[in-house]
């Protein structure tokens, strides 16, 4: 089933149902070419449809005429889109475009094609641990991206939880978010939700919201827990006759424990969504950062029990939950250079020298990073670390294990076998943050490789390289863009013969470097094309290399989902 972006509950008229729009399939707005109908709510439709220009799908929300002319829904609307303009973020929904036509105000959001987590649970039932890890994991991250500007969902609920087939997560519906100014008050100008109003869906309310006093960030944390609790024990903690009944529950009861409903589950786990829906806001989680942390230590001590049954539980504590990172130097990132414009001939020698040097099977077996969580059920959509298990290893263990032998290779001289483990560690331990997405330690890794001495010509190409792929993931597209181009493009031989052999012969870095030019084309813009060259660039790297499978990512091999 395709799944765009849903059309939240609490949108859904209470009285009067609202008078039949007309079904616009086969129709044009703008650039919009709307192909079907996916849904419909209280205040408009969402259609999926195919922008013209960039030829892609797209979900074209549109708000009704006669709900346009209401005001302050009208605000909702633009507020939605503005907010979601600003969280440009991986396991977010992102807005394309935000415009009016002929009297019709329309936002084009990602099309995301999968299922949202409540038809999940319907088809698959309850997901396995490490899947539910993953999900969980995912969300947080997208809601501290939404605290770090101030925003607040204020609707996390399963139906606003969007999986790719791929297993990524996509957090969807900011229609009735809210923006806080930095002391925590409302952002200044008009208040669209108005004070006092109780806004949300009762299943997954926050007692604050229940009762229409103040709401932060900690808000968000108990409604994602309550989704987890339902998540995992297949139904929601708190059930009753009517919305009212529901709302009450939320202030007044205690849910039932969910180790009592699922025994198998880890105490660490139970112990944690429980934190997440503590009745008093000062008892839950004070932020998606420190739950992250939780969530990490969890999942590690799981992957170290793989290996050590005899292992303890890991202590949580929330707060005082410290990451591990990589002792690398601060440092200022490294201005690169600028493109030059090139012939197209440029790019067909570089496509050719890379399907010459498959076709001569010229591969270095590295050794591949792996993950460490066990494989989710195959019918299931499965997540990006829930793939079966190859290394024993805890994430902790693996990281360190990659620490201590880059730094065996970190002045390699001019032996050039040990220049070339030097390359195969690093590749190593920076896929490892990507995987993990520990974007900022990624980042630090890699800008360490461009500056720190001695800058071995190879490792400095995997720090240019694996910097554009943290840019891309971090949706900042035309950056992340321009990197790739300026090594595409590259006049000097040698430069452009090691940008070569490092997307050639390791296959996991190849498969970053598609993941990050997929990001990019994905957040293309009418203004800001995605480069053909890196079209190009994209569909030689999809292309498999004797002996190899093709590339996971069917995304980057033209096939968007």
């Amino acid at each position: 089933m395709e799944t765009g972006t849903q059309v939240p509950a609490t949108e859904q008229t209470t009285g009067a149902e609202p008078a039949p729009s007309p079904d616009l399939t086969g129709t044009t707005l703008g650039d919009f070419h709307i192909l079907r109908r996916l849904g419909q709510g209280g205040m408009g439709h969402v259609y999926l449809a195919e922008q013209l220009s960039l030829k892609r799908k797209v979900a074209l929300k549109l708000l009704r005429p006669d709900v346009a002319s209401n005001g302050t829904a009208l605000q909702r609307f633009k507020a939605e889109a503005e907010n979601l303009a600003r969280l440009t973020h991986a396991n977010i929904v992102q807005v394309y475009d935000f415009k009016e036509s002929g009297g019709q105000w329309y936002m084009a959001l990602e099309y995301v094609e999968g299922r949202n987590l409540r038809e999940f649970l319907a088809k698959k039932g309850p997901p396995d641990v490490l899947l539910g890890l993953s999900i969980m994991r995912q969300v947080a991250a997208a809601l501290l991206r939404a605290s770090e500007f101030g925003i607040i969902h204020r609707d996390i609920k399963p139906e606003n939880i969007l999986l790719t087939k791929k297993g990524e997560v996509k957090v969807a519906d900011f229609g009735l978010s809210r923006v806080l100014a930095g002391d925590g008050a409302p952002a200044g100008g008009l208040n669209i939700t108005q004070s006092g109003v109780t806004m949300g869906t009762p299943l997954y309310m926050s007692p604050e919201q229940v009762q229409g006093t103040p709401v932060d960030p900690r808000t968000d944390i108990y409604s994602f827990g309550v989704t987890c609790y339902h998540m995992l024990a297949g139904h929601p903690p708190f059930q009753g006759k009517t919305p009212f009944d529901v709302a009450v529950k939320h202030v007044k009861d205690e849910p039932e424990p969910l180790s009592a409903i699922r025994p198998d589950l880890p105490p660490e786990l139970c112990a944690i969504i429980h934190r997440m829906m503590a009745k008093d806001p000062a008892g839950r989680y004070q932020s998606s950062r420190e739950l992250l942390k939780d969530l990490a230590l969890l999942r590690e001590r799981l992957s170290g029990t793989m290996s050590n049954p005899q292992t303890q539980a890991v202590s949580l504590s929330g707060v005082n939950v410290q990451a591990e990172t990589l002792p690398v130097p601060s440092f200022p990132s490294v201005p690169l250079p600028q493109r030059r414009r090139r012939s197209g001939l440029v790019v067909v020698l570089f496509v050719l020298s890379l399907v010459l040097a498959a076709a001569a099977g010229a591969l270095i077996a590295w050794r591949q990073p792996h993950d460490m969580a066990t494989a989710a059920d195959a019918s299931a959509a499965t997540a990006p670390d829930a793939d079966p298990v190859r290394n024993l290893k805890s994430p902790k263990q693996r990281e360190q294990d990659l620490i201590r032998m880059v730094e065996e290779y970190n002045n390699p001289g001019g032996d050039q076998s040990r220049v070339q483990l030097g390359v195969g560690h690093r590749i190593e331990l920076g896929v490892f943050y990507l995987d993990e997405w520990r974007l900022d330690d990624a980042d630090h890794f890699f800008q360490g490789l461009i500056s720190s001495p001695p800058r071995v010509p190879r490792y400095v190409q995997i720090g240019i390289i694996g910097h554009a792929i943290v840019l891309a993931f971090r949706s900042e597209a035309e950056a992340s863009n321009q990197i790739f181009l300026t090594l595409v493009h590259n006049d000097r031989r040698a430069e452009a013969k090691r940008f070569e052999g490092l997307l050639m012969l390791n296959p996991h870095f190849r498969r970053k470097v598609l993941e990050a030019l997929d990001y990019n084309e994905r957040n293309a813009t009418l203004e800001k094309p995605f480069p053909a060259d890196l079209q190009t660039l994209r569909k030689v790297l999809a292309t498999p290399l004797p002996g190899q499978r093709k590339p996971a990512n069917d995304k980057a091999a033209g096939k968007t989902t």
